[in-house]
């Protein structure tokens, strides 16, 4: 046996030199196309000699292929190169190629051009999506006893703000100051009152490491007259303190047009400040050494791990001549230069967060709001929906409630942001210096319809400590400001805010009733509906990043908020809000809604304490052409998806 009989064993034993095909039912063209495999001479079954091709007969003009040549060899294609079929077959071929080819370019072009494009999907920055928790530290929770609340009370409760939905805090006060104000002592240290000043960076590292986010307030504008660099100013004359010597407004004899509660006399020169606080005396930010220490605070702070900045009372960053008024136009160079800084140090210290820029300008025109942000703040916030009060003159007494107000309130600063892109909303209800919510608004009912009102509106969203349960003024007469009442988190003595007995800062006496954990554990509940819509706007894009409407005003007392995705976005859920402010229940018309292709698929989404009927996830019933039947002092938010999405749905 040659090498040849080991390629491959065959039937019964038998090894044959090569694979055995059953050439008595094949055709010749089939076995040429195997012919790499040489079948060697010998009778056929069929009785049929095959002989090697380098064996056969050539044809003519055509040479035998050579030993080892597999296939169909350029002397064997030749005789069909001029044949005149074979040409006429092989441009009929060619042509039909290119037809074709152009053929489905033009329709792939044609679908690209009239498909419905895909939105880009924009990434927010931390801040964009937010939802601030503004704590008014020396009430929120005492952790030593001594009846004022302290940074480890706040520390100790992080936990619960992170289960209501909070991502960034903003606890105020912060910084080492006279009375808790903007007349800072000292920018680097923690106010000895809220605890040690190491405690920052605990606190700091606590925050970030339950993914929340801290924003610090930080007067740019002023300092205490107990501050070091103060102290040096009104002691220039040596030679140790001359590069002090123009750190603030030193006058001999003020512009007599010049406020007089903003003017102070020390050692026979008189210096500006705050309105009615001689202890917090203005920088003069025209000298370039006070800017150096500021932006060294600024780094400090960015080091040490703030997120970002509340830049309080940056209307005194720059005055008129006489002081009277702010110099706008020299507050945003201020502005910019600071952002600039900011950046930078950021980029150059490897952190890839942005660092926020916010402020308030309280009273702010339209235009003015343009040029801040243009200064490179983030957020300027809308300070208007804190002027909703009952029975005043912005909600008049007629009005009955403070529908008509909030709504044309709203209405406003919606098409403003609306047509000004570029200026990205921040809302917020209530702060440390105005009335709660609860009180302004009439009524806890409708406070929480205006907190409802808020979590679907587009933007950052700021809210005072307490107004997810709504939390209402102390009485008058307290010793604190009766917007800083205890936090109320249970109902033990004194609300779980302090063991003492006699606290400094007192609660308000329906804390039974009201307060945190009694909403925790309730099925339902003020807290409940904020936590749940708070969690929501993380998770949904539309409410991120959607279009927003208001409807009209309807019976004077009920109105929609809707949001829907943005144009071009081929997939997503409208989201409605509903709420009626009235005494009676109110049809509101859903004529006008977005993609009502969806309104059969309606899911409630959340719901006000007071909706017994209305639970989140189960569906609600809309008859065609009805509207939606809403009782008094009731909201609720529910969902339904883009026809796309319904088409989806429906096939499954």
């Amino acid at each position: 046996m040659d090498a040849t009989d080991k390629l491959m064993p065959g039937p019964e034993g038998k090894t044959p030199r090569s694979y055995e095909v059953d050439k008595g039912h094949k055709t010749e063209s089939y076995l040429t196309a195997i012919q790499g495999n040489p079948i060697p001479p010998g009778p056929s079954s069929s009785g049929i000699r095959y002989e090697p091709a380098s064996e056969r007969v050539a044809l003519a003009g055509v040479p035998p292929k050579q030993k080892g040549q597999i296939g169909i060899s350029e002397a064997e294609l030749l005789p069909y190169r001029d044949d005149a079929f074979w040409v006429a077959l092989r441009w009929i071929l060619f042509i039909l190629f290119w037809v074709l080819w152009i053929g489905m370019l033009i329709v792939a072009v044609c679908l690209v051009a009239l498909s419905p494009g895909c939105a880009l999907r924009h990434s927010l920055s931390w801040w964009q999506q937010s939802l601030v928790y503004n704590v008014w530290v020396p009430s929120f929770q005492d952790s030593d006893g001594d009846g004022l609340g302290d940074l480890q009370g706040l520390i100790q409760r992080l936990d619960n703000l992170r289960k209501s939905g909070v991502q960034t805090v903003w606890p105020s006060p912060f910084l080492l100051s006279d009375g808790f104000s903007n007349a800072v002592r000292d920018h680097h240290a923690l106010d000895a009152k809220l605890g040690v000043n190491q405690l920052a960076d605990g606190f700091l590292k606590e925050a970030h490491s339950r993914d929340l986010h801290v924003v610090l307030s930080l007067p740019l504008a002023t300092t205490s007259t107990q501050h070091d660099w103060f102290l040096r100013s009104q002691a220039a004359s040596k030679p140790e303190n001359k590069d002090y010597s123009k750190f603030y407004y030193w006058l001999s004899r003020p512009p007599g047009s010049t406020p007089p509660q903003m003017v102070s006399v020390h050692k026979n020169l008189s210096y500006i400040h705050e309105p009615g606080n001689p202890k917090a005396a203005l920088l003069n930010w025209k000298e370039d050494a006070v800017r150096h220490h500021m932006f060294e605070v600024l780094s400090s702070w960015i080091k040490r791990g703030v997120d970002g900045f509340h830049l309080t009372a940056v209307e005194y960053l720059a005055r008129s001549a006489d002081f009277s008024k702010p110099d706008w136009p020299a507050i945003q160079l201020i502005l910019k230069d600071v952002r600039k800084h900011v950046d930078t140090f950021a980029t150059e210290s490897g952190i890839e967060t942005k660092i926020a820029l916010f402020a308030t300008a309280e009273g702010a025109s339209e235009r003015l709001k343009q040029e801040l942000a243009a200064t490179g703040l983030d957020t300027v916030i809308n300070y208007e929906l804190t002027n909703v009060e009952k029975n005043t003159k912005v909600c008049h007494i007629n009005e009955q409630t403070v529908a008509i107000c909030a709504h044309e309130i709203l209405s406003d600063v919606l098409l403003f942001h609306s047509l000004n892109p570029g200026v990205w909303p921040h809302w917020e209800l209530s702060n440390g210096v105005v009335s709660r919510l609860s009180a302004r608004a009439g009524s806890r009912a409708h406070a929480e319809l205006l907190v409802l009102v808020q979590l679907l509106l587009p933007g950052t969203q700021s809210f005072y400590y307490g107004e997810e349960i709504g939390m209402r003024d102390l009485p008058n007469g307290t010793q604190v400001p009766i917007q800083r009442g205890a936090m109320q988190w249970d109902d033990t003595t004194n609300s779980g805010f302090t063991s003492k007995a006699l606290p400094d800062v007192p609660s308000n006496p329906d804390f039974p009733n009201v307060n945190w954990a009694k909403q925790w554990a309730a099925d339902k509940s003020f807290l409940k509906m904020f936590a749940r819509m708070a969690k929501l706007r993380q998770r949904d894009e539309t409410l991120s990043q959607g279009e927003t409407i208001i409807g009209p005003l309807e019976s004077h007392q009920a109105f929609l908020v809707v949001r829907f995705p943005r144009e071009n976005v081929t997939s997503g859920n409208v989201f409605v809000c509903a709420v009626n402010f009235g005494v009676s229940t109110i049809t509101l018309s859903l004529d006008t809604l977005p993609h009502q292709a969806g309104l059969p698929q309606a899911q409630i989404v959340a719901s006000t304490s007071n909706a017994a009927n209305w639970n989140p996830r189960s569906p609600l019933n809309l008859p065609a052409g009805r509207g939606l039947d809403l009782p008094a002092d009731t909201g609720i938010v529910f969902k339904y998806p883009m026809p796309a999405l319904t088409t989806a749905t429906t096939d499954h």
